[in-house]
């Protein structure tokens, strides 16, 4: 099981490769930095002659996903992840109720500790399995619906991890 979900598509495009490479240029703002910016593309990231990396131009919540993906000819694929800073800061979120476990568990009798074991599985479940899952879930295709507009994606198929 993995502590952070991802995502890899395989796509074909409908347009020549280079046509497409042209149009998801003109709608990316082209950086280094996978920094979220108030622009008016739709995204933001580096895009190569057989590759892109990009996170969504939408305001506050675009830069939870990083699209990296590969063209060739009429195809390519794409794997959708979480941003590293997000992952940091999801793994400080994840360790919040271990360390309270732990601070109960240096602070409190024994007997009353062993009831806060299910608790504290129970907040780390529902952190990682409902909220990291459903933002990663309503994030990444958000952005795949704007990614298969851009670059007129024709047949998007989820490949398994």
């Amino acid at each position: 099981m993995k502590l952070f979900p991802t995502k890899t598509y395989e796509f074909e495009i409908a347009n020549d490769y280079s046509k497409t490479l042209a149009e998801l240029e003109q709608n990316t703002y082209l950086t280094n930095t996978l920094v979220s910016e108030w622009t008016k593309k739709m995204f933001i990231g580096q895009v190569s002659e057989n590759g892109f990396r990009l996170i969504s131009a939408k305001p506050r919540r675009g830069a939870f996903c990083v699209f990296n993906g590969k063209l060739e000819l009429n195809s390519g694929s794409v794997e959708v992840s979480i941003h590293k800073s997000f992952q940091i800061l999801l793994s400080i979120i994840y360790l919040f109720p271990i360390i309270g476990f732990l601070i109960a568990l240096f602070t409190k009798e024994k007997e009353v500790i062993v009831s806060l074991i299910i608790p504290t599985l129970m907040a780390i479940i529902v952190f990682r399995f409902i909220f990291t899952e459903l933002a990663f879930r309503f994030i990444s295709s958000e952005g795949l619906k704007r990614l298969s507009i851009i670059m007129q994606i024709t047949r998007l198929k989820k490949m398994e991890n």
